[in-house]
Parts: C-alpha cells; sequence; structure tokens
C-alpha cells in the first residue's frame, strides 16, 4: 500500500510545473526501496523513471537518474544502517545530488529548509523499513 500511495503522490507532484517539489518524495522512497531489497523494485524502477523523465528534455536521464541512485542506495546500505542517526547524512546527500540533477544553485537557506522535508520523509520510510 505504501508503495502506491508513495508512487501515487510521486505522479501527482510531478504534474506541478515547478522542478525542485518532487524530489523530496523520490530520492527517500528510492532509498526504502533499495534498503528493502525487493524483487518489485525491478517493475518500480521504469514507472518511476517514465514519472521522472516526463516533463525532462532527455528522457533517457530520468533512467540513468534512478539507477545510479538505486545503485548508490544500494551500497549505501551495505556499509551503513537504515537509522536515525544516518537519516540526516543520507537527506543532505540527496539534496546535494537533487539540485544537482536539476541544475538548481546549491542555496544554504534552501537547504537548510529541504532538509527539514527529506528528513521527515526519509523518517517515515525507514520506520516503515524497519517495522
Amino acid at each position: 500500500m505504501l508503495d502506491f500511495i508513495s508512487i501515487l503522490f510521486i505522479f501527482i507532484l510531478d504534474s506541478i510545473p515547478q522542478m525542485s517539489s518532487k524530489g523530496f518524495l523520490i530520492m527517500p522512497y528510492l532509498a526504502y526501496l533499495s534498503y528493502k531489497k525487493e524483487k518489485k523494485i525491478v517493475f518500480l524502477f521504469p514507472i518511476l523513471a517514465i514519472i521522472l523523465a516526463l516533463h525532462s528534455s532527455e528522457p533517457a536521464y530520468g533512467f540513468i537518474f534512478i539507477g545510479i541512485n538505486i545503485v548508490f542506495y544500494y551500497l549505501y546500505f551495505i556499509n551503513f544502517d537504515y537509522n536515525i542517526g544516518n537519516i540526516y547524512i543520507l537527506s543532505i546527500l540527496q539534496i546535494v545530488v537533487w539540485k544537482k540533477y536539476i541544475g538548481s544553485p546549491l542555496i544554504i537557506v534552501n537547504i537548510l529548509f529541504l532538509s527539514i522535508f527529506y528528513f521527515a520523509i526519509n523518517l517515515l520510510y525507514m520506520r516503515r523499513a524497519t517495522k
């Protein structure tokens, strides 16, 4: 059920013309999927990439971006645990990667403001994954 709700929210947020709006849900959801290491990631990978590429001028970058992030999170969770201590570091990394992906400048105030949203969403997924 969480997967369906997450995909639905990502699709709804993708319809909003603002580029930075969907990153705070996509990146933590990719981390959650990579931590769970379930077979459904093979099905959800193309769906997330298609949603990400809908408003992009280069659709292939959506697939590459999602694939690289899944590999990164998989390697991250081999070495670190999905706990509250690592969530803030992971949130900051997600903000920086998302800002670089959309080509937005790194503004400290913006990063601090977004870190609250990223942390909250990561915390929600972490609690769900470690039940």
